[in-house]
């Protein structure tokens, strides 16, 4: 074998991970062997490794060894989220994103969504129904439309809509504080339910644009705000001037990623 250098183990073990010739939660040769086989030396193969594992492409477990990661939506979303932070996007320009987004998610999710999807859809909103807590019913709201953003089986649009998960946790904190907007809003999340049931994509997408936009002439000057100037006021005004958007955002990914990986049971 012609000898072998940091970046071509790297870019080898990448070409196979991403071609699947490597399965994800396939467990790589140990370090010694892939030293080894590639003439390295243990230190050069133990970085290759860490590299690919702060790219999101492997997982290194003490004492189990390297594992290949299954990619998840949510991969690249987070350097999206501080673009889009440091922009200081406005709810306008989320509302408007959103809406192109989802009104097309929503009609491939009438086409494509299995049983088990559609189910987990009627259990979210079925909770929803009878919670009265605001910071609850926006993780319910937004486990909704993340389930019909991933019934839509199309891996772009889920992570384009993983890339604006946190925004739109934060906008749904402002819409259901709202009494107005609430109420303009929430109904409809039952169309849009009905007409993925039925396979009925042309509904299934009027429903998603409709349940987008009625809040959109209730907003007010908080129109074009930012997103999180807007969920920081609405924060502090439920839980007091001490209250932080981060430790809530960070719960609401790990109990988002627990309902897609397993939509069958509620998240706990």
């Amino acid at each position: 074998m012609s000898p072998h250098t940091r970046d071509s183990l790297s870019a080898h073990l990448l070409d196979e991970i991403l071609a699947g010739r490597i399965a994800s939660g396939t467990k790589l040769p140990p370090e010694r062997e892939l030293a080894r086989r590639f003439g390295l030396s243990r230190p050069i193969v133990r970085e290759v490794l860490r590299g690919l594992a702060e790219r999101g492409f492997v997982e290194i477990l003490p004492s189990r060894g390297t594992y290949v990661r299954e990619a998840q939506a949510s991969d690249g979303a987070r350097s999206l989220d501080t673009s889009y932070r440091r922009r200081n996007t406005t709810v306008r320009e989320l509302t408007e994103a959103r809406s192109m987004l989802e009104t097309r998610a929503a009609a491939l999710a009438a086409t494509d969504a299995t049983e088990a999807e559609v189910a987990a859809m009627r259990r979210c909103l079925d909770d929803l129904k009878i919670t009265t807590y605001v910071l609850e019913q926006a993780r319910l709201d937004l486990a909704f439309h993340a389930l019909v953003v991933h019934a839509s089986h199309n891996t772009v649009l889920e992570s384009m809509y993983a890339s604006i998960t946190t925004l739109t946790f934060e906008l749904m904190l402002r819409s259901l504080s709202d009494r107005q907007v609430r109420q303009a809003g929430t109904p409809q999340h039952e169309p849009i339910w009905e007409a993925i049931r039925d396979h009925d994509a042309a509904a299934a997408a009027e429903a998603m644009r409709l349940h987008l936009e009625a809040a959109k002439d209730l907003y007010g000057p908080d129109l074009d705000r930012g997103v999180d100037q807007v969920a920081q006021r609405e924060l502090q005004r439920m839980l007091g001037p001490a209250a932080s958007l981060e430790g809530l955002l960070e719960e609401v990914s790990r109990r988002q990623a627990a309902f897609i990986r397993a939509p069958s049971a509620r998240p706990q």
